[in-house]
């Protein structure tokens, strides 16, 4: 049976940001983070091939209870989102493939999440991360933040999923108690 960790995915091709998370009690910690690179020269299918191998290997370590990736909303770049399409199809596929769940997050619901303001500034998301992880600086790079903060969004939408008793159509590892509490407390340290 996997395990009380989620692991978020910021998918694309050459940079796949990871991030897991594990809920303790009240308290988040990050287990792993980290970017998948690809070679921006190589063919597409082995740069897919590349990326599916490397989500499996993280998956089979990690054995998390869900995984969160970061749904395609909008892109003004078609190039860059047919490129995170891609990649985010074949994390789908690959958590699906190995029974466990998967949640999409539009980047709005992940600020919202985590810095309680669905416009917040990628930077505040970031150092809310590090605060809601007790991390001593920001993950770097970028994309292993975005990573662990869908991780967190997920957590989240969990913990109020099953509060107001609904079911998202799969099972999603416990709600993380008094997760509402860190993130409100966190807030309050970034606000004075």
């Amino acid at each position: 049976m996997f395990g009380s960790v989620v692991l978020g995915i910021d998918p694309g091709v050459s940079r796949c940001g990871y991030g897991a998370v594990v809920a303790e009690g009240s308290s988040l910690s990050a287990r792993a983070c980290g970017v998948i690179r690809t070679p921006p020269g190589d063919p597409l299918p082995e740069r897919l091939a590349a990326l599916q191998v490397e989500l499996e290997g993280l998956l089979a370590e990690l054995r998390p209870a869900a995984v969160a990736v970061e749904r395609v909303f909008f892109q003004v770049n078609v190039r860059t989102a047919m490129s995170v399409g891609q990649a985010s199809g074949l994390a789908l596929a690959v958590a699906a493939r190995a029974g466990v769940p998967v949640c999409q997050y539009t980047p709005n619901e992940v600020k919202q999440a985590v810095a309680g303001y669905g416009a917040a500034g990628k930077a505040q998301v970031q150092a809310m991360v590090a605060r809601l992880l007790h991390l001593p600086e920001v993950p770097r790079p970028p994309d292993a933040a975005d990573a662990l903060a869908l991780a967190i969004c997920h957590l989240s939408a969990g913990r109020f999923r099953a509060a107001a008793g609904v079911g998202g159509g799969f099972s999603s590892p416990p709600p993380a108690p008094g997760l509402a509490r860190a993130i409100a407390a966190a807030s309050e340290k970034e606000h004075r």
